[in-house]
Parts: C-alpha cells; sequence; structure tokens
C-alpha cells in the first residue's frame, strides 16, 4: 500500500511528500523531537516536518480546519494556533498532536514562545492568550483593542509585540501580563512583526508596508519600501538581517534595521505567507501549492520545491534547541582532566537542565567520575545560546597515556538538536611525567 501511494504522488506531481493520515504507522515512527528540523501548518489542517533539514517533508493532517500558526520551544515541543479557538501541541517533532483548551472561540492567528516557557497566542476580535506552563492551560488578556490581530514576536527580554487591522500595534513590557495598543500609522494591516534585540522591531504588512520601532514598540516610523507587494512575513537572522516575504514570490532584505529595503529574486511566483531562521543562518518561507524556499546567505539567493502539498502553507517553524557538546578536551599543568562545555544554541537551556543534567568522564572505558550541572556551571553560564564554561575534575589524574572521554548529559535530560556530539574523547598524555 505504502509503494502505491509513492507511485501516485509521482504520477500526480505530488511531489516527494507521502500525505498520511494522523494514525499511520509511519507518522507514528518519526523522529523524536529531537530529530525534527521544521514543522509547516496550514489549511485544511496541514502539518508538514522535515527531520533532513528541509530536504524531504512527511505530512500529518490532525484537524480539518485552518492552521494559522506554530512555533517551538527548547523542550522540543511544538505549538499551533488555528480557527476557532483550536490550539494544538505536539511532542514527538510534529507526528501527532493533542489538541488544548484555549478557551476561545475566534480565529487564532499567530504564535510566540519565550525561554521561561511562556507562550502568546493574538488573534480575531483582539484577543490575547497567554500560557505560563508550556502551552497545558491557557488564560485571556486585555489587548486593549478589538480589532483583529494577525502576527505576534518577543525579544525575549520581557517585551512583546503584535500587529494587526489598519496598522494596529500592540504591545506589552512585562511578559505579556498587560498590553497597550498605538498604531504604526502604515495605513494598511500589519501582517507580520519580528525583533531584532536593543528594543528595535519591524512590520511589514499590505503593500509593501513597512514601519520600524527603536522603543520596544511604543512609537513607529513608516517606510517607502519602493514594493507593491503584500509581505505576510518575516524573520530576523541571527546576523541582523531582515527577511519578508510575501505575494508573487516577493522577498526583500533590509540590513539597516527596517530602513531600507531590497527586493531580491526568490525563484518562486507562488504567494509567500512564513519565514524563520533555522540554524546557522539558514533562512526558511513557505507559501502556496506547498512551497518551500530555502537561503543560505542570508536571503540573497533561495532553492524552491513546490506541490509538496496542494494545501496552502501559512507558517513555518524551527525546532528552537539547545545544542550542549563538549568543545575542549585536555590536561592542565597537573595533569588533571580538564573540558569545555558550549551551548550551542539556537536556544537557552531549560531550567530542569541544572536540576539533573551532569557531566562524566571515564578513564580507559571506565566510568570515573560525574558533577551535576548545578555544580559545574551555578551561575548557569551556559544558559544562552553561545554559552560555555570550563571544569577541571580535580580528582582525576593522567600519568601514562589514558584513553578519557568527557560526556556532557549522557542520560538525556535535555533535549537536544543534537546528541551525537555531547562526547568527546582523546589519548591525553601527561608530558611532565
Amino acid at each position: 500500500m505504502q509503494l502505491l501511494l509513492r507511485w501516485a504522488a509521482r504520477l500526480f506531481g505530488l511531489g516527494v511528500v507521502l500525505l498520511l493520515p494522523t494514525g499511520s504507522s509511519e507518522a507514528q515512527q518519526a523522529e523524536s523531537a529531537g530529530g525534527t528540523d521544521y514543522v509547516a501548518v496550514g489549511r485544511s489542517g496541514i502539518v508538514l516536518y522535515s527531520t533532513d533539514d528541509g530536504e524531504s517533508w512527511t505530512a500529518v493532517t490532525p484537524i480539518s480546519s485552518y492552521i494559522n500558526g506554530v512555533v517551538s520551544d527548547n523542550r522540543g515541543r511544538f505549538v499551533a494556533v488555528g480557527s476557532g479557538g483550536v490550539i494544538l501541541r505536539s511532542t514527538d517533532g510534529g507526528a501527532s498532536w493533542e489538541t488544548m483548551a484555549s478557551g476561545s472561540e475566534d480565529n487564532l492567528q499567530s504564535i510566540a514562545w519565550h525561554d521561561d516557557g511562556r507562550f502568546v497566542v493574538v488573534g480575531g476580535q483582539g484577543s490575547v492568550l497567554l500560557s505560563t506552563d508550556g502551552g497545558t492551560s491557557w488564560e485571556a488578556r486585555v489587548s486593549g483593542t478589538t480589532d483583529a490581530l494577525y502576527s505576534v514576536a518577543t525579544d525575549r527580554e520581557g517585551t512583546w509585540v503584535g500587529g494587526g487591522a489598519q496598522g494596529l500595534i500592540i504591545h506589552s513590557s512585562d511578559n505579556g501580563e498587560t498590553w497597550t495598543a498605538t498604531t504604526t500609522r502604515m495605513g494598511a494591516h500589519v501582517n507580520a512583526v519580528t525583533a531584532l534585540g536593543d528594543d528595535r522591531w519591524v512590520a511589514v504588512g499590505v503593500l509593501g508596508g513597512a514601519a520600524y520601532s527603536s522603543d520596544g514598540g511604543a512609537t513607529w516610523t513608516v517606510v517607502r519600501t519602493g514594493i507593491r507587494n503584500t509581505f505576510e512575513g518575516v524573520t530576523t537572522s541571527a546576523s541582523g538581517t531582515i527577511v519578508a516575504a510575501g505575494w508573487d514570490g516577493t522577498i526583500a532584505r533590509s540590513e539597516d534595521g527596517g530602513e531600507t529595503w531590497t527586493a531580491v529574486e526568490s525563484g518562486t511566483t507562488q504567494r509567500l505567507t512564513g519565514a524563520t531562521e533555522g540554524r546557522d543562518g539558514v533562512l526558511v518561507v513557505v507559501g502556496w501549492r506547498g512551497t518551500v524556499a530555502r537561503s543560505t546567505d542570508g536571503g540573497l539567493t533561495w532553492s524552491v520545491k513546490e506541490n509538496l502539498t496542494r494545501r496552502i502553507l501559512q507558517e513555518v517553524a524551527y525546532n528552537r534547541l539547545p545544542d550542549l557538546t563538549v568543545s575542549r578536551l585536555g590536561l592542565d599543568a597537573e595533569c588533571r582532566v580538564t573540558a569545555e562545555v558550549v551551548n550551542r544554541g539556537p536556544a537557552t537551556l531549560p531550567a530542569e537542565a541544572w536540576e539533573a543534567a551532569i557531566l562524566s568522564v571515564s578513564r580507559d572505558e571506565e566510568p570515573a567520575h560525574s558533577v551535576t550541572l548545578e555544580s559545574l556551571d551555578p551561575e548557569k553560564a551556559l544558559g544562552p545560546a553561545g554559552g560555555q564554561r570550563a571544569h577541571t575534575f580535580e580528582a582525576i589524574t593522567v600519568s601514562d597515556t589514558t584513553a578519557v572521554q568527557v560526556t556532557i548529559d549522557p542520560n538525556g535530560v535535555v533535549t537536544e538538536a543534537r546528541e551525537d556530539n555531547n562526547g568527546r574523547s582523546d589519548e591525553l598524555v601527561c608530558a611532565g611525567r
């Protein structure tokens, strides 16, 4: 049966994705949350997930109604929102989904996430929903408007900004608890917003509209992009480049905080609706006719796959997980084993990492010693992406040539982007003895 479906997919030009029902064995055998790179969602309940950095995609359909937005957190969970107050959560990389009670019947459009496990959702009628327990339970917040909201994002420093109808902006400086409504004065819908850090924000929308804020979303300056096609998605790369995607395959870049924009060739004429940044600066946008475009050079050039599904893709999320690795292994002047651990990101470490994760050392394939992450890193230097911590195993001394292996989180407490780089081994020789 599986072979027959693959043959039919080729015959009718449906691409490499095999459309499977939610309960199929292949869907249930998907990689764990740490093995999924991207999840894309869209109309008629379509979900695509990729475990090979966007090269191929698997489809499931957890519901029949629209799914408008999706985001991931630093624990391998994906949370998606849609029409009729739908909120879905996946803990296995998008292969299966459970419905969470939202308490809303509004058309939910967009969702964003903070390192502390907080999610914010916005949608129709000015609705704002807040979860502080990883998306399990939700509470409504007063947004200050009854107009439709289409987008929300956070700078992960306590500020959240949402965009909506006719240039509407709402912003919060207390982690989404209270909100203030204002306007970009764009005179057109704000379809997407993105944070650049240091209170800098950019909003994009209808007919190439764009604006930027330098005070956390309180006030805005409208700019002329020179582009007439509507923007529907926007993302910011780690280097600070902003990429906006929209109708007729439009993709535009800004390298100065949203003040000036340059259109680039996308390689497609499909309507593009969502954008995200993945690992190592890879940018991904999605759109109509199952279109996925990928850039590895900051949005200058793009490779495109179309017809991955007949359904419209609305949004895409990268699996934002931390990545612990032992970056260095050696000996100090007294021939004691030393190691350096790095969090390659892009996500911060969750709180439970310090509670249960360990750093272990083996000598000649025999376990020799371990230290808890809490003892190793009491100041939580490993928390943010790029964080690092050095450690000396004072009780482990090498006298002759010795095979040494140091492993961070050998018990798999932390869900990571990669699990194959947690250990480092070497033949160490004490030169002074």
